[in-house]
């Protein structure tokens, strides 16, 4: 029998009671009785506008008084950017493609929610072609909560399993409508996000397989530090989108998976307070997720590119 991504996790650092599932609508993960994240997985598709709200699950993060949301719902700017979200624009199967990046014509839906000691395990259909066919996926998208060494006050590490409904499948799309990202809240302040990157001149529209990405951005007066950990099992050729002024920002992979070989990745996000610019510790944080040894790398630094001027309108 294949293992469960649950079975795979049985280290815990965060007690059960951290833990707080209202079904069909919400996960809440508290440290030190503050929510500092909050898996949104409600599916109510009664109206369009509903559906609309609903066709995806995603994470929300918090600061640490569990105040301030630092990322984005549905509405706003693209209202498929939402929190920390996975999907994929191309996903064929039998020759026919979906878009499970946008929801065209189909939604990922939380069919079960299984609580561990230090965090959480969501089995989720990928729809196909209508609610009542068989899905094209389903994952398994387990969800780990640590409290990390400073300059950070909270650890996500999230590990998806895909597994195809029939045959092989190909899993694909482009860096800015796939794979798993982070979206900053809709209150961002697009002039002042940044990006650090693990290199000497890096061209980030071009480079791949980072072994991680720093972002630094403004929401509502406060400035915070995301770092995304790409872990060295991953798939290889992996794109990154991380230079939007928006913040949307996260790692493309792409392959083909069967039911005996399911499409499988693990990444970690550390969010801290303020503006963190600190490579050795990035790396050392990179470090100690990958299993690694490496030395603290030179750095890239890049203001997030800024939105054309729009062209004077012809009188």
């Amino acid at each position: 029998m294949r293992p469960t991504l649950l079975a795979l996790l049985a280290c815990a650092t965060l007690s059960a009671a951290d833990i707080k599932v209202t079904p069909h609508e919400a996960v809440d993960v508290a440290q030190d009785g503050k929510v500092v994240a909050r898996f949104m997985m409600s599916h109510d598709v009664s109206t369009p506008a509903k559906r609309l709200e609903n066709y995806k699950p995603y994470l929300h993060v918090f600061d640490p008084s569990g105040a301030l949301r630092l990322t984005k719902g549905p509405g706003f700017n693209f209202t498929h950017h939402r929190g920390i979200m996975l999907g994929f624009m191309k996903i064929t199967v039998d020759g026919k493609t979906y878009d499970r990046w946008h929801m065209v014509k189909g939604d990922q839906v939380v069919t079960a929610v299984q609580p561990t000691a230090d965090g959480f395990v969501a089995a989720i259909d990928w729809q196909g072609e209508s609610a009542t066919a068989k899905p094209i996926l389903t994952e398994e998208r387990a969800f780990t909560f640590t409290k990390p060494a400073a300059p950070f006050y909270l650890g996500i590490e999230m590990r998806s399993m895909l597994v195809p409904g029939q045959g092989e499948t190909k899993i694909d799309g482009d860096p800015e409508h796939a794979g798993a990202q982070f979206r900053p809240s809709e209150k961002i302040d697009g002039t002042k996000t940044t990006y650090v990157y693990p290199g000497k001149d890096v061209q980030i529209h071009k480079v791949r397989d980072l072994t991680w990405v720093a972002e630094i951005f403004t929401t509502e007066g406060k400035t915070f530090t995301a770092l995304l950990l790409n872990h060295p099992s991953n798939p290889k050729d992996t794109a990154f989108s991380a230079y939007r002024d928006y913040g949307r920002f996260g790692a493309f992979p792409k392959g083909l998976a069967t039911p005996e070989s399911p499409f499988k990745l693990r990444y970690q996000w550390l969010i801290a307070e303020g503006d963190v610019r600190d490579a050795a510790a990035f790396q050392q944080a990179y470090n100690a997720f990958a299993g690694a040894n490496e030395p603290m790398p030179a750095v890239t630094v890049m203001l997030a590119e800024q939105p054309k001027p729009k062209a004077p309108a012809k009188k």
